[in-house]
């Protein structure tokens, strides 16, 4: 049977030289040596041209080759995929090579590569060769991540590499499931390569998840629609109903619809201020100006008379008090009329005996008389002056009063009228507010168009007939029966390799979907996870069960996946890495006497290649079994630390 194997590694210096790595086709390919001698790097180097979108080379090889190269074959058919290696920080380079056919060779320098191209149609040239479908596992959601969004030989490496982190590990399954970004990748991309489905039917389910994602853009657009919608009909209608109490000219049709709705909001944004304010009176002339002065006018004019006739009211009082008090005066004088005036003036009214003295007071008596006389008659004259004149003062208070009244009356009409021109400039500024709020809102309203239902019902019907072919019922079944023979071979590869109790009789189930494996044991009914196997010795038992029971898989149903298994360090469990930091541990030399469980893993091994079904397994390793033929045999490279050999001579110059 026939795949694809590699055949040759190459890496170029700068000044021309190249190092080349021979691998038999179909066989067991060892390199054994010291750590730091660049086993390590053959992984890193194949990933490398498999199309990694970084660059893991050590940079001691990377300082000192300008590209690498690998020259894989199936039959008759050879293909020879390059790349340029950067120095310095930046290492990876998109620069890549790719040539095919049965004349196809690898070149003993760097400029002979031939069929240069960008990484993208590298790898996507290399992948039709090998039968890899072309098909998207799902959109990849930027640039960085594209290389991982469809079937590529980027997810058919986790069954190709049993690296260092992963050979003995009691979490990771394959490599690259310990990566998150490349993890989801190559667990949709397991039913393809267990050959659960075609490359027609992942391109149907690369549809199914474009409808779904677009029948929730769909759905989401229609509940975007609805809930703007619902949004203009709330706030227009409250703006119309501000409009409304601030007086703005709003019609009931405005109630009626959207489009009379938004026809009124237009007209409502366009509205002056100036179509509902009343006449504005001149403030220079203003009628309650004028009355609130002719009120201070007619006030103080009041306020004189008011005076006025308070001190008419105390003259009048003054002058009835002394107009009593001289007729009083006079009525106590008024005695000497009864006497001769004439007669007396020398006689004594009594006892009329003569006397000048008497004479003279009654004269006196009779001179104060007349004065009081003279004075009542003069109170007499004026007081219908003074009469008067009150009577005056009191018309003309009345006619005061009147027209303070009268002006109080006039002022609260023009206070009321003034109130009323202040309650409609108040509207219209409210107005104005409501009129710019509307014009904000019809700015920033995005009028969308009514919501197409019928690509939404047609999204829902092709995802419909899509998931009747395509779905997950249609290979359910498939993916089941895939399963259950990567199962039977990883137990029958488990049960003949070294496995520490209770685990010797148990059996493997193999679960691609998340993915997991399972250790049944049926005589105790009991079942364990991963994490509960214990022991390195029983995940290097697992690890290896699960990964060469897929091959086994793989062959007989032609995947693409090429036939290639790449160990790093078998015996990692029975020789760890070294006890001190930097300290290099060189090649491990054991007899079959020391390490008889070891020695299984490589029969097994052996015994597996030899089936005839086109795998090729290189392993790097630290142990070397001397007194094995067929693993001595195996080996194609030793690189001891004593020897100078390296997998890149340290004399090649640095870029």
């Amino acid at each position: 049977m026939s795949r694809w194997n590699i055949k040759e590694v190459a890496y170029y210096s700068h000044d021309g030289q190249v190092r080349k790595l021979e691998f038999e086709i179909g066989k067991v390919n060892i390199i054994t040596g010291a750590s730091g001698t660049g086993k390590s790097a053959v992984i890193q180097t194949i990933d490398y041209c498999f199309g990694s979108s970084t660059c893991e080379i050590p940079v001691f090889i990377t300082d000192r080759v300008c590209a690498v190269a690998i020259h894989m074959v199936n039959g008759p058919t050879n293909a020879i995929i390059g790349r340029r290696v950067r120095t310095g920080p930046a290492k990876t380079s998109h620069q890549m090579y790719f040539n095919f056919g049965s004349a196809a060779v690898l070149p003993n320098n760097a400029k002979d590569l031939l069929g240069e191209g960008s990484r993208d149609i590298t790898r996507a040239s290399l992948e039709r060769l090998l039968g890899i479908s072309d098909a998207a596992l799902h959109g990849g959601q930027s640039k960085d991540d594209e290389e991982e969004s469809r079937v590529s030989l980027r997810q058919a490496t986790a069954f190709m590499y049993l690296t260092k982190n992963v050979v003995d590990s009691d979490k990771t399954l394959f490599h690259g499931l310990d990566a998150p970004k490349s993890a989801g990748h190559i667990v949709a991309s397991m039913p393809y390569f267990l050959g659960a489905i075609d490359a027609r039917t992942l391109q149907g389910r690369f549809t199914i998840r474009g409808l779904k994602r677009g029948i929730e853009a769909e759905e989401k657009r229609k509940t975007l629609f609805q809930r703007n919608d619902d949004e203009f009909a709330s706030v227009s209608r409250a703006l119309l109903d501000e409009a409304i109490a601030c007086g703005m000219p709003v019609t009931e049709s405005a109630f009626l619809s959207t489009e009379d709705r938004l026809e009124n909001l237009k007209s409502l944004a366009n509205w002056s201020a100036k179509q509902s304010l009343p006449s504005s009176p001149d403030e220079k002339i203003s009628p309650l100006t004028q009355v609130f002065s002719e009120k201070k006018e007619v006030s103080e004019r009041l306020f004189g008379l008011r005076q006025e006739w308070r001190a008419a009211v105390a003259t009048t009082r003054l002058t009835e008090e002394v107009q009593d008090g001289v007729e009083r005066q006079r009525r106590k004088l008024n005695a000497i009329q009864f006497f001769d005036i004439e007669s007396s003036t020398s006689v004594c009214p009594v006892c009329s005996s003569k006397t000048a003295e008497p004479s003279a007071k009654h004269l006196a008596i009779a001179r104060a008389f007349q004065s009081l006389t003279a004075e009542r008659d003069v109170v007499k004259r004026n007081k219908p002056i003074l009469d008067a004149f009150m009577q005056r003062l009191r018309v003309s208070i009345e006619e005061a009063s009147t027209t303070m009244r009268s002006l109080d009356i006039r002022a609260q009409e023009l206070v009321a009228a003034d109130r009323a021109f202040q309650i409609a400039e108040e509207n219209s500024h409210r107005a104005a507010r409501v009129s710019g709020r509307i014009a904000f809102f019809l700015e920033n309203f995005s009028g969308q168009d009514p919501f197409d239902s019928n690509r939404l019902d047609r999204y829902r019907e092709e995802l419909e007939s899509l998931e009747a072919e395509f779905g997950d019922d249609a290979t359910e079944e498939k993916l089941r029966a895939a399963e259950l023979i990567v199962s039977e071979n990883a137990t029958e590869i488990f049960q003949s390799l070294p496995v520490a109790e209770p685990f010797g009789k148990t059996r493997l189930v193999f679960n691609s979907k998340k993915p997991s494996i399972t250790v049944r044991d049926a005589t105790l009914g009991r079942s364990y996870k991963l994490t509960d196997l214990g022991s390195d010795q029983n995940y290097l038992s697992l690890h290896i069960a699960l990964l060469f029971g897929m091959h086994r898989f793989f062959a007989e149903m032609k995947s693409p996946v090429p036939g290639v298994i790449i160990i790093d360090q078998v015996s990692r469990p029975y020789f760890p890495e070294q006890k001190k930091k930097g300290e290099a541990r060189d090649e491990a030399e054991v007899t079959s006497e020391d390490a008889a469980s070891l020695l299984e893993y490589f029969n097994f091994i052996f015994d597996e290649v030899e089936r005839d079904e086109g795998l090729q397994v290189i392993i790097l390793e630290h142990a070397y079994f001397v007194d094995d033929d067929r693993y001595r045999d195996a080996v194609r490279y030793r690189w001891r630390k004593a020897d100078s050999e390296r997998l890149i001579p340290p004399e090649w110059p640095q870029h």
